[in-house]
This record gives structure tokens, C-alpha cells and sequence, in this order.
């Protein structure tokens, strides 16, 4: 069942995505602290200088000459210089309170009723009161109010726009510092997977972060457990099948001197079915004894491998098929058929392959008068196969030749394991066991190691 499929499956999640969403939280929510800090302590600095303004235009208005302030009995006198927009307006007061001059936005009655000086807030105008040192003349100088905020507004408008502009920077920054950062992960765990089956040693922590150091001790540390469950195992089951060995062959031979020694012949005939079932148990031994060996990863071992002269050597061991015609050997190819392997483990593939083709070639009961059994050991660049003219196998029983103790339909007693045995042998000396049936006029089984470009030797 998929995690979609489980409702009370803990939803994933990426350490990198939650780090990086953290970050640009914290960032933004520094940023938008340090900008009102900023907008508190702008707002200050803005409030004086723009009051210091007002104060030097208030200080510039009471020192200017009466003249141009025109005739006292002549009443006010606007500053008319054209349409203008005025954040900042004025008025100026003699000694008896008469409006001199004024800017043309400024109205007629005072700014600042109260009169004394000082700046205060009026309405919408922010007011700055300022009279001579001879009490002659009185100035009072104003600017808007919402002008300070709009400024302030302005200013907050950058630091949040810069913001909202940098902050797709700062997440791709923030990605790509995350994802380097983490790729130091990413090649420990490539490293980890590329590893064999039967590789189980510490991971390297030379170029680790001290921050993956300890989870990686962790692994090494469950990584050895490991090992020594397998190592004991594998110990466990070669030393039972060679133990085993010494045993069985005293019980067949007991079984055979009872053969030869009795004279009932239902006993004959328990007796020789004993033999048969410890002939069966002596075999069944020693392939778990192959077995325990090739999972210790002994194929993993690596030396050029003449593969015409492996299969002659193991081909020599079934001298009685050989002599008689029923096993070959055949090489297509002029040149040195040559792959990096190791010899031993390639050899117990080979011969497993040539004892099936053998027993499993012809049926039992099939008289000797029928089509004779030939098994033909094909050598090529990159390739060994065993070809026989057998029954075959049916397509669809192919597959599960290979898992462990399957036997198919043969009627043969058998273990089951040599199949097995032979891809486990394929897979790691970087080779592939094929097998196809039926191979010739719906006949015949082909059993192929097809070995990998990498294998040839360098």
C-alpha cells in the first residue's frame, strides 16, 4: 500500500524546503523589525531637521529689510511669484500686530493664534512661532502635516518594496546555499548506494561535516552489528554443510556394504533408496556450502578469466559425458575470450549450469534408443552459455528458476539451488543469466552469462 493510500502515514517533508522557509521567515521578520526601528528612528531625525528648517526660514524672515515689506499703512503684502504648489507657508507680524507679509497659500488670520514662540501643532499644520529680539517683528512659519507623513510613507515604501523585490534573490541564494550544503549528504548516500551487496564497512568520514559526523557514526555503528549478524551466518551455514559432509559420506557408506551384504531384496531396495536420499543430502551440502561462499562475495574478486580454458577445465570434470560425446566445448570466436571475474566463483556457476543441462536434459524413463542428449558449452567475446537439446522449459517457468529451492516441473530430484547459485554468481562478477526455451524446434534450454562491457579486461 502506497503513503497515499494510508491515511495515518506522517506526511513527508523536505529538511532543505523547511530550513529554507524557516530562514526567509526569520529574514523577513528581521528585516521588517529593523526597518520600523528604522522608520522610528527616520521619523526622529526627519521631525528635526525639517523643524530646524522651519526655524532658519522663521530666523531669514525677521532680519529681511522693511522695504520689503512695503508701506505699514498700506496693510499686507502677498508674495506673489506665480502658481505653486507650498508645503511651507509664512507670515510675517510688526510690533502692533499687523500682517506685513504673508506666502500667497498663508491665510489672513494668524497661523498660531497664541502667539508665543515656540513650534506646536495647529490643525494640519506643523507651527513655528519666532519674534525678534526687539519685539519689531514676528515670524510664524508653517508646513503640512500630512507632507512629514508622506515622506515617512515614501521611506517605508522602499525599505518594504526593497524587501518584497529581494526576497525571490534571497530564496534562490538561499536554495542554492542550502543545496550545496546538503550535497555533501547527497554523495554519502550515492556512495552508500553504489556500494555491493556484501560490502558492509564503515562509510568514510574524511570530507563529512561535523554536523553528519555523528549520524554517520551512527551507521557505521549499525553497519558493523550487521555485519557480524551475516559474518556469523554465513559461518554458521559452511561450517554446518562441512560438518555435514563427513557424516553422510560414513551413513552412504554403511548404506552401501548393507546393499552389498543383504540378501533380501526389499531390504536391497530400502537400502539403495537410502543411498539415493544421502547421495541427495550430500549434494544438497555442498550446495550450501557454494552458497554460503558466493554470498561471502567471493565473486566480487576481480582477475582476467580465459574463458575457453575455464570452461575445458570444468568440462574435464564430467569425463564420462565428455568421452562419450554428450558435453562439447566450442569457442565462435578466433581471439582470447577474456573477462575480469574471479575464476573459482565462475567456475561454480559453469559447473552447476553443465550438472543441470545433464540431469535435467532428458526425462526420466527416456529410453536410450531416443534422440541422444547433447549439452553444448558455447564460448564467445563476453559470453558463456550451455545449450542442451532437452525437453526445455515452458516460457512462463523461466523466471522463477532462479529463486532459491525452485525446482520447476522436472521430475528430477534436485536442490533447487543452482540457478540460484549461477545469477547470484552473475550478478556480482557484472554479468546477466539469461535463460530462454525453447531453443530449436520447440526444443532445448539455453542458459547465458552475458557479461558487461566493464568486465572485458583492461
Amino acid at each position: 500500500m502506497s503513503e497515499s493510500d494510508n491515511p495515518t502515514a506522517p506526511p513527508r517533508w523536505s529538511l532543505e524546503g523547511r530550513l529554507r522557509l524557516r530562514l526567509l521567515i526569520v529574514l523577513g521578520a528581521l528585516w521588517l523589525g529593523g526597518s520600523a526601528i528604522a522608520l522610528l528612528g527616520l521619523r526622529h531625525e526627519t521631525a528635526e531637521v525639517l523643524d530646524s528648517s522651519l526655524a532658519e526660514t522663521a530666523q531669514r524672515l525677521l532680519v529681511l529689510p522693511e522695504a520689503v515689506l512695503g508701506n505699514a499703512d498700506a496693510g499686507q503684502l502677498a508674495a506673489e511669484i506665480g502658481e505653486h504648489e507650498e508645503l511651507v507657508i509664512y507670515q510675517i507680524y510688526d510690533r502692533q500686530g499687523r500682517l506685513r507679509l504673508r506666502s500667497h497659500a498663508a491665510p489672513d488670520s494668524p497661523l498660531d493664534p497664541g502667539g508665543a514662540d515656540g513650534i506646536r501643532d495647529i490643525g494640519d499644520w506643523r507651527v513655528l512661532t519666532l519674534t525678534r529680539d526687539d519685539d519689531q517683528r514676528r515670524a510664524q512659519v508653517g508646513e503640512l502635516i500630512a507632507h512629514r507623513g508622506l515622506a515617512l510613507w515614501v521611506g517605508s515604501g522602499w525599505l518594504l518594496g526593497t524587501l518584497l523585490a529581494m526576497l525571490p534573490i534571497v530564496a534562490l541564494t538561499l536554495h542554492l546555499v542550502l543545496h550545496r550544503a546538503f550535497g555533501s549528504m547527497e554523495r554519502t548516500r550515492i556512495a552508500l548506494a553504489a556500494r555491493p551487496a556484501h560490502e558492509l564497512g564503515p562509510l568514510p568520514q574524511d570530507d563529512a561535516p561535523d554536523e553528519l559526523r555523528p549520524w554517520l557514526g551512527t551507521i557505521n555503528t549499525l553497519m558493523a552489528r550487521v555485519r557480524s549478524l551475516v559474518d556469523a551466518e554465513r559461518a554458521f551455514a559452511a561450517h554446518t554443510a562441512h560438518e555435514l559432509r563427513t557424516p553422510l559420506a560414513a551413513a552412504r557408506a554403511q548404506a552401501q556394504r548393507l546393499v552389498q551384504e543383504t540378501r533380501e531384496p526389499k531390504a536391497i531396495e530400502r537400502a539403495q533408496a537410502l543411498v539415493r536420499q544421502l547421495d541427495r543430502l550430500t549434494t544438497l551440502a555442498t550446495r550450501l556450502l557454494q552458497l554460503a561462499r558466493i554470498e561471502s562475495g567471493v565473486a566480487l574478486k576481480r582477475e582476467p578469466v580465459d574463458l575457453e580454458l575455464l570452461a575445458n577445465l570444468v568440462a574435464d570434470e564430467f569425463s564420462d559425458a565428455r568421452s562419450h560425446g554428450t558435453l562439447r566445448v566450442e569457442c565462435t570466436s578466433a581471439s582470447p575470450c577474456s573477462v575480469e571475474a574471479d575464476i573459482d566463483a565462475l567456475g561454480i556457476a559453469l559447473r552447476n549450469l553443465i550438472d543441470n543441462a545433464l540431469k535435467h536434459g532428458r526425462p526420466p524413463g527416456t529410453a536410450s534408443s531416443a534422440t541422444p542428449l547433447q549439452v553444448c558449452v558455447e564460448v564467445g567475446p563476453g559470453q558463456l552459455a550451455v545449450v542442451d537439446n532437452g525437453p526445455g522449459v515452458p516460457p512462463a517457468t523461466l523466471p522463477q528458476l532462479t529463486r532459491p529451492f525452485e525446482r520447476g516441473e522436472a521430475q528430477h530430484d534436485g536442490t533447487g539451488l543452482g540457478l540460484a547459485m549461477v545469477a547470484t554468481i552473475a550478478r556480482q562478477s557484472g554479468a546477466e543469466l539469461r535463460l530462454s526455451s525453447p531453443v530449436q524446434d520447440g526444443r532445448g534450454l539455453r542458459a547465458e552469462l552475458v557479461f558487461e562491457p566493464a568486465a572485458a579486461p583492461r
